[in-house]
């Protein structure tokens, strides 16, 4: 029995020593002085360490907000059509600034890049009002049955249309019943609109390239008739 108190005050004095860092001032293990801290080292070192937890706590944060900026934004034009159709580009050269001749209601075809690939061309038909600068249409793709409303403009040769999907037409999976902004302005060299496509929905944030181009024989409006 006094061997055994004997063996208990050794062992808590010797944990004593240990904290206190005995002699030598150091936190003293079974393997030796595993390191010291004193002073103002002490506040250097926790200030490297908050620094570099506060550096990764950052950047985390700041790449969770890229993140969510990015899928808040991608498939949302920076304009509604009503503005983008009145913005001049220099693309627009002077000879064709004026020219109605790009807008013909008719017989349209349109293809669409979408996930490293064309699709279509897709045919379907467009009627241009020359007295609102409303244009309508309908028709259908591999999504499913569309009808087209927008705006247009004859001083800057731009399109900016509104495709509006029926849901329960073709493609089950794909066809939510969502709408597709359109915004295209008139390549002459290439005698199409060409512009690009934007889409939102609770599933799919996605935009890239979309061309139209006039396939139909030319129909004359009400407007036009007068």
């Amino acid at each position: 029995m006094v061997e055994e108190v004997k063996i208990l005050i050794t062992i808590r004095h010797s944990i004593r020593f240990c904290i206190s860092g005995g002699s030598s001032g150091g936190i003293h293990y079974h393997g030796g002085t595993r390191g010291s801290c004193k002073g103002s080292n002490c506040l250097s070192s926790t200030v490297i360490w908050l620094s570099i937890l506060g550096g990764i706590a950052a950047f985390a944060l700041l790449t969770v907000g890229i993140y969510y900026c990015v899928k808040h934004w991608r498939g949302r034009p920076s304009q509604s059509n009503a503005v983008f159709i009145k913005k001049e580009t220099t693309e627009n050269c002077e000879p064709d600034k004026f020219d109605i001749s790009m807008f013909k209601s008719g017989d349209w075809k349109s293809r669409y890049f979408q996930y490293g690939k064309w699709h279509g061309p897709h045919k379907f038909s467009l009627s241009f009002d020359s007295k609102l600068k409303t244009v309508t249409g309908s028709g259908s793709d591999d999504i499913g049955k569309f009808t087209i409303n927008g705006f247009y403009s004859t001083e800057t040769s731009r399109v900016g249309l509104t495709k509006k999907y029926q849901i329960g037409t073709g493609n089950r999976l794909e066809n939510l019943g969502h709408q597709v902004t359109i915004q295209l302005a008139w390549n002459a060299q290439n005698d199409q609109f060409e512009g690009k496509w934007y889409v939102q929905t609770s599933k799919y944030h996605g935009e890239d390239k979309f061309e139209l181009k006039f396939d139909g024989q030319h129909i004359l409006s009400v407007y036009e008739k007068v």
